[in-house]
């Protein structure tokens, strides 16, 4: 019987499309209806067939018999089918070409208007689109399907506009739901927060239980601050739905927007507590208070109880790590090292760990601990720029330069623009005596970061020993107009002045300054004292080595000067007694031997 009726709707629409009756004439001129099969009952056939094809979904074969159909009488019913079924398969080009011929033969046809519309809408073409609706609208002002579409339409363009629009079928057909919707997404986009909370307290006046709604309002409360209307709104929905956790994690946050860390993690531990929260998630509710410390350090207590509360029931590494940091940040440096330890063991593949494990061991000066510790990540991670370069670093620390070397300069080849390693491996060679080597790679620094001083004062160093003067001044000098109250270039500088026996008066100079700020480098108090004995203020020189003995009592250079002083001032023998025992410290120095030999300077 269904699908009688189907047909019996058909044949209607056909009818409807096809209003022309069919003549013959005689050969006498005179009209008769033809007993004939005529054109529009050829065509009323194959539309038929089209439409039961179309019903069973077979769209291809459907337009075909349209298409036969639109041969024996093109109505504007049969364009429209063809429009239609073309639209359907997503031929635009063609959809859109039928479409307006049905439009064109039949212009106050609502069906085939809004078809053109929504033709011209997937083919981007909205002003077209547009154009119709306007046109639906004129001859039906009270069309509220064409209202909406041409709001939709223009909400990218003309948001205001479309809100206008939709705020007329509020007035004429009530608060709609998807209406209300659409007027809170372009409140929402367009910065209207009061505007939103509005349309949204109208639709909880239509549903007063819907959570969903509820949940949304109570988010646009939290947004404009107005908390307590966001709090009252919650507890509200938490006697309708006590077991809703979200309502908690909102009230946490809540509380977290106001600053009220005690009451957030209350509600908080509701989640941490339940079973039907993530265990991501959880992680990422530790996280909100370990990255609240800043705010209120109270925080750091709460992070350590949810993440305490977690490793009681995994033994993830995250947590492990978390911990650690937590731990980290309350000086607890055992306890720190111990978890990261942990988490890095359960998570081999993550070289993060290791790299914050190294970099923690090494800011701490306990290089031996890193070595060990790294031994085993620059094999799991043999091109880890981080981990090669503290492990690097940490060799350099322990005078292990042989094998710092090999390390940081796979750093450098991985990253050969990172200040730190090339410093760090200039450094390394200079130890090794590889001068060029080493003034390659701060010259290549200097490049990247020409105002650094660290780098511009060992390149001086080393061009000093190389006895390349003119460049060595030149970048002492430029590091002194960057930094004049350096006390380490200032030392540097004087001490290679008073090697050389020149520029006295401005050796002594910076070399007292440099004194000032650190009265108790045993470096400084050499220099300043080996600048006294080339003025030949030697009781001067004698005081200030002596004083500089009391800090560093066994350093070969220290005792040789000493004895150079002593000897001008008449105590050979105590002279030669310092030079013997410089010369134990400094073995391969053949200068202090010479003296020790000739007895005498």
């Amino acid at each position: 019987m269904k699908n009688k009726l189907i047909i019996f709707s058909i044949l209607l629409l056909f009818a409807a499309c096809s209003r022309v009756q069919v003549t013959d004439r005689d050969s006498s001129g005179k009209s008769y209806i033809s007993n004939e099969r005529t054109p529009q009952k050829a065509a009323q056939e194959r539309f038929i067939n089209g439409s039961i094809l179309e019903l069973k979904g077979q769209i291809p074969e459907a337009i075909n018999q349209y298409l036969e159909a639109l041969k024996y009488d093109p109505q504007p019913g049969i364009y429209f089918a063809i429009a239609k079924n073309y639209f359907i398969i997503n031929k635009l080009s063609s959809a859109l070409n039928y479409s307006r011929k049905a439009v064109s033969l039949d212009f106050l046809n609502t069906d085939y208007l809004f078809l053109l519309a929504n033709i011209y809408s997937a083919s981007r073409l909205d002003d077209s689109s547009m154009a119709v609706y306007d046109k639906i609208i004129a001859s039906d002002s009270n069309n509220y399907a064409a209202y909406f579409q041409l709001a939709q339409l223009n909400e990218k363009k003309r948001p205001n506009y479309s809100l206008a629009i939709y705020k007329k079928l509020i007035d004429a057909i009530g608060p709609e739901w998807n209406i209300l919707i659409r007027i809170i997404d372009l409140n929402d986009r367009l910065g209207n927060v009061d505007a939103t909370i509005d349309t949204f307290e109208e639709l909880l006046k239509l549903n007063s239980s819907d959570i969903r709604l509820q949940k949304v309002l109570i988010e646009s409360y939290m947004k404009s601050k107005k908390y307590d209307k966001a709090k009252s709104l919650i507890d509200e929905a938490l006697v309708s739905f006590p077991e809703d956790l979200n309502l908690y994690e909102m009230k946490g946050s809540l509380y977290i927007q106001k600053s009220e860390w005690g009451n957030a993690f209350e509600q908080y531990k509701k989640l941490i507590e339940s079973d039907e929260i993530s265990f991501e998630n959880k992680i990422s509710i530790g996280s909100i208070f370990l990255n609240g410390v800043e705010k209120d350090s109270v925080n750091l207590l709460y992070a350590g109880k949810i993440f305490s509360q977690l490793d009681k029931d995994t033994a993830d590494w995250q947590v492990k790590a978390y911990l650690g940091e937590i731990e980290l940040r309350l000086k607890n440096d055992s306890l720190a090292i111990q978890y990261f330890r942990q988490a890095a063991n359960l998570a081999e593949w993550n070289s993060q760990l290791w790299i914050r494990l190294g970099g923690f061991l090494f800011d701490s000066g306990r290089y031996a601990q890193v070595i060990e510790l790294l031994n085993k990540a620059v094999e799991l991670f043999p091109n880890d720029f981080a981990i090669n370069l503290i492990y690097g670093l940490s060799l350099s620390q322990e005078n292990k330069n042989k094998e710092a070397k090999l390390f940081l300069t796979k750093a450098a080849n991985i990253n050969s623009s990172d200040l730190t390693v090339l410093t760090a491996l200039g450094y390394t060679l200079n130890q090794l005596k590889e001068y060029d080597d080493a003034l390659k790679y701060l010259n290549k620094a200097l490049l990247l970061h020409s105002s650094d001083i660290q780098v511009l004062g060992m390149a001086a160093l080393i061009y000093d020993s190389k006895e390349e003067f003119n460049k060595s001044d030149s970048l002492y000098t430029l590091a002194m107009q960057i930094d004049p109250e350096n006390a380490l270039i200032l030392n540097n500088f004087a001490y290679s002045l008073a090697e050389r026996g020149v520029r006295l008066d401005d050796a002594l100079i910076w070399s007292k300054k440099a004194v000032e700020k650190e009265p108790e480098n045993s470096s400084y108090l050499d220099t300043i004292g080996w600048i006294y004995f080339r003025l030949n203020e030697l009781e001067k020189a004698k005081t200030f080595l002596e004083k500089a003995l009391k800090y560093d009592k066994e350093n070969g250079t220290l005792l040789d000067h000493l004895g150079d002083v002593l000897f001008k001032l008449g105590n050979k023998t105590k002279a030669v007694e310092l030079w013997n025992k410089a010369f134990q410290l400094e073995p391969d120095n053949s200068k202090i031997k010479q003296k020790i030999e000739k007895g005498e300077l």
